[in-house]
């Protein structure tokens, strides 16, 4: 086979193996971190397996396989085990509006704010479990509708299931 033919070959299994890939990443689902105080990235799903790293609440994570127990993960370009109950949300609630629940670490009341910072005016608190529907969705603030009112609320503390 002469060269030519050969860098042809190639070059055409490099761009077959970079589609399949890219194809792979999009159907992963993102996720938050969604307790605890530092969730643990795992070599294996287990926890006796080796630590990778640990990352706090409101992390993005993109779920590639996602079981009962233990969630394959891709986070901060590393790729590992996190268990399952610690993820929340997805990408389907990324942009546009849907149902959500507060949630807070302490189960604490979350506050709605007028603008989206926290040092805007509250407009009411609210208590864990609360329903309220998201009008845009963002990494930090997402603007919802709760009661009637249509404010503020931190991301993080926003889940797809009460």
């Amino acid at each position: 086979m002469n060269r030519t033919v050969a860098i042809r070959r190639l070059t055409a299994a490099l761009l077959c193996l970079i589609l399949v890939l890219g194809a792979v990443s999009a159907l992963a689902e993102t996720k938050y971190i969604r307790t605890g105080y530092l969730v643990r990235l795992r070599s294996s799903p287990s926890t006796k397996a080796r630590v990778i790293d640990a990352y706090p609440v409101g992390t993005k994570v993109n779920v590639l396989s996602k079981g009962d127990t233990w969630c394959k993960v891709r986070v901060s370009g590393k790729t590992g085990y996190m268990m399952t109950v610690y993820l929340y949300g997805s990408s389907g609630n990324s942009g546009g509006s849907g149902t959500m629940y507060v949630w807070t670490p302490s189960g604490t009341t979350l506050n709605l704010r007028e603008e989206p910072n926290s040092w805007s005016t509250i407009l009411g608190s609210y208590r864990v479990g609360t329903k309220v529907t998201v009008l845009k969705r963002g990494s930090v603030w997402t603007k919802v509708r709760v009661n009637g009112k249509v404010g503020y609320m931190g991301s993080q503390y926003l889940v797809s299931t009460k």
